[in-house]
């Protein structure tokens, strides 16, 4: 039968892995060389037991013995545990490297939701300035901001200056649904655009308002940056249309 070569590492764990063990060679390492019969004294077992173990250690290298006539001086040798320390190491490399390639996933797919966005536009018969009015007016805008016929009227706060913030809770069916955000820019009656934050959207997702005459009326186009993905962005595509078509219904 033919005997496999021992593995040194496998050594090492294997004389690291009985506590008596480990307790003798951290005495060899703090105190120095010591002959067997003094190991032997600190711990409550045979002569013979601790020999046992010390062959261990020897045979993973971690110890050399010395003979001095009939006296066997035990000394710690630390030059294999390198093997351990590279063998960690290589583990630490291959985890570093998959954290380091799910840090390139993760900032992949947080471009990709930053470059996600919508543009949804609707003529409403009305003027630029009545259009313009209804987005800051909590009485006006109860009527329509809300994404499903089947929500109840929201509620809604504001504060209608460049810095000030609203808020608005949409009614669904079975729960409510706070909506917050920041007024970035006011400019009368051609430009809005607010931050707009919900528990499905991005931090720092924008949404920008343009208000355009046209043939007696308004062209409307809101367009919404940054979705967490491809659904949410479809969602609330339908959502801020069905908003804009209530809207024109509303002031039609």
């Amino acid at each position: 039968m033919v005997e496999r070569e021992s593995d040194p590492l496998s050594e090492i764990f294997k004389a690291a892995s009985d506590p008596t063990r480990r307790a003798l060679l951290t005495i060899l390492v703090q105190e120095g060389p010591m002959r067997v019969t003094d190991l032997a004294g600190r711990f409550d077992m045979s002569l013979n037991a601790i020999s046992k173990h010390i062959r261990v250690l020897e045979r993973a290298g971690l110890v050399s013995r010395e003979t001095r006539w009939r006296e066997h001086l035990i000394a710690a040798e630390m030059e294999p545990t390198r093997l351990i320390d590279a063998w960690f190491g290589q583990l630490r490399s291959a985890w570093e490297l998959r954290l380091a390639r799910l840090q390139e996933v993760l900032e992949s797919q947080t471009a990709m939701t930053t470059d996600l966005s919508l543009k949804v536009t609707q003529h409403i018969a009305a003027t630029p300035e009545r259009v313009f009015d209804a987005w800051l007016d909590p009485a006006t805008l109860i009527h329509f901001i809300t994404p499903d016929p089947g929500f109840r009227d929201p509620e809604v706060t504001n504060d209608p200056r460049e810095g000030g913030e609203f808020k608005i809770i949409m009614k669904a069916p079975e729960r409510d649904l706070p909506h917050w955000g920041t007024y970035k820019e006011i400019d009368r009656p051609n430009r809005l655009v607010f931050t707009w934050v919900s528990e499905f959207s991005l931090e720092d997702s924008t949404v920008t308002l343009t208000f355009a005459p046209k043939d007696g009326g308004t062209d409307v186009t809101l367009v919404h940056e940054r979705f967490k993905s491809e659904e949410m962005r479809d969602n609330h595509e339908k959502g801020w249309g069905s908003i804009l078509n209530r809207l024109a219904q509303h002031l039609g």
